[in-house]
């Protein structure tokens, strides 16, 4: 099984982040859970790259070829995918994986994350969708999508279809046992 990670290119303020980014690479080596990402060195993205490495995980990664300098690949994973543009990225890490984590990140992770739950609500994919809720990190965007519910936008489903847990072990286990809801347009 392969599980897309979603995370910054930066290590934010608090070394929590880092710590989790490593702990997530553990416990999904000891799983035997491969890992796509964006193939950088840098941020979260290279720790947690480097860190499921040395648990001797299988790691992929899909670049785009403006980002390799920019970003610095990291030339020690796997396998490398280099595409042209940030949507065959986006593409091509979906197309990979079976399941999608994100942990604390910028526009880049929402972007990513947001694109597979939307896929997901129509049917485009049954794949499970977790958001690492790593320091609170995500309460108010959680918070934000229940508003979503109140105010008639994004039905119930579709909110309680994401994983969200402040613990990976959880995380795990909902994506191992994870049952898609009905797609939106099914009548």
């Amino acid at each position: 099984m392969n599980i897309a990670i979603y995370c910054g290119s930066s290590f934010g303020n608090d070394k929590i982040y880092e710590e989790s980014a490593k702990l997530a690479a553990q416990k999904l080596a000891a799983q035997k859970l491969n890992i796509v990402y964006g193939g950088s060195l840098q941020g979260l993205m290279g720790v947690f790259s480097n860190e499921s490495l040395k648990y001797g995980n299988y790691v992929t990664g899909v670049i785009t070829y403006d980002l390799v300098s920019k970003e610095i690949e990291n030339t020690n994973i796997s396998k490398i995918y280099k595409v042209d543009t940030m949507n065959q990225r986006k593409e091509k890490m979906e197309e990979l994986s079976d399941a999608f984590i994100a942990l604390p990140g910028g526009y880049g992770t929402f972007e990513e994350v947001f694109d597979v739950i939307s896929s997901a609500q129509i049917g485009y994919h049954k794949k499970p969708v977790a958001f690492f809720n790593v320091n609170g990190y995500y309460d108010k965007l959680i918070e934000f999508l229940r508003n979503c519910i109140n105010e008639g936008f994004i039905k119930k489903d579709y909110v309680d279809m994401i994983i969200v847990s402040d613990d990976i072990d959880e995380i795990i286990k909902k994506i191992l046992t994870y049952k898609a809801p009905k797609d939106k347009w099914v009548k």
